[in-house]
């Protein structure tokens, strides 16, 4: 496999990750809600990596205490990230929400910190002052589109996708495949996302058919193609050029919305958007050299995307 067909398979995968708000916005309009939608992806995308990984003949066994760090990662993580975010589309546009999302590599870079003790470098800490302006000036907005509980979902869903990285740091996590990795996440959130859905009455199986099409897509293509196409760009360009292509994920997100559902976004908006991105894309460059692709080239390797 050459490095056209890595680069390649990295934006394919970005853009894959980028069209889950669409899909999660045609799927409410569809009958279901942030809950059944979350649901619905993660099984039956456990489903399919459950197929491919006895395909490959991988063995689904792991020890006790690997279960319970797995399970941690599942519902304090995974699960908790993807509630939030799609609870964020009710309320503000899926751009914006894409965008606040991508906060999640300042808030690693500082919880690696305390947590691997790396040292903050100028970019990283450049790239923090912007992602936090871009947070302020979003939230601080008297734009009509501007809803201050989509602001806070979606900041959530990037603070629960930072513990979630960060988790994936741990010696025994990195030894993991990809895909199993991938399978377990995915099939323990849905279990945790069943079991909040029935204790707060927020399931819903009534789809319509766009709406169970929508679910498909996002099982699909948004999880287990983009997840595939994301292990396979790092197999070839490694994880660090991975890592820079896969900033192309917030870009699609706000130019979805605007394309397919006409959002618009006021000056503002657009500042702290701009600022975020901008911060996304200083962060993932400063990743290909450094403290940071030393200590943590292994996370981005088995990394699956929202």
């Amino acid at each position: 496999m050459n490095k056209a067909h890595g680069i390649l398979y990295a934006i394919s995968s970005a853009i894959a990750f980028g069209f889950v708000p669409v899909f999660a916005v045609i799927a409410y309009n569809g009958g279901a809600n942030a809950v059944s939608a979350v649901l619905f992806r993660f099984f039956v995308a456990s489903l399919m990596l459950l197929g491919v990984l006895y395909y490959r003949k991988v063995k689904l066994r792991v020890s006790k205490r690997l279960f319970r760090r797995l399970a941690y990662l599942s519902i304090a993580g995974y699960a908790a990230t993807c509630i939030t975010l799609f609870l964020s589309y009710n309320y503000i546009s899926i751009g914006l929400a894409t965008t606040l999302h991508f906060i999640y590599p300042a808030i690693v870079t500082v919880l690696s910190l305390f947590v691997y003790k790396e040292k903050i470098e100028p970019v990283k800490m450049v790239s923090l002052v912007l992602s936090i302006t871009g947070v302020y000036i979003l939230a601080g907005s008297k734009e009509a589109a501007i809803d201050i509980r989509g602001i806070i979902l979606a900041i959530a869903s990037g603070i629960f996708y930072s513990l979630y990285t960060i988790e994936l740091g741990r010696e025994e996590i990195r030894e993991m495949d990809g895909l199993l990795l991938t399978f377990y996440v995915s099939f323990l959130a849905a279990g945790a996302i069943l079991l909040f859905g029935a204790v707060t009455g927020n399931l819903l199986f009534t789809l319509e058919f766009s709406g169970l099409l929508a679910v498909l897509a996002l099982a699909l293509i948004c999880t287990v193609f983009a997840i595939l196409a994301y292990y396979k760009a790092v197999q070839s360009i490694g994880p660090s050029d991975t890592a820079i292509l896969s900033t192309f994920e917030p870009v699609t997100g706000v130019l979805m919305g605007i394309v397919i559902f006409g959002e618009r976004m006021g000056l503002t908006a657009a500042i702290g958007s701009a600022l975020i991105i901008i911060s996304v894309l200083l962060f993932s460059y400063n990743r290909s050299g450094g403290i940071y692709k030393e200590k943590s080239a292994d996370i981005s390797t088995d990394k699956p995307g929202i």
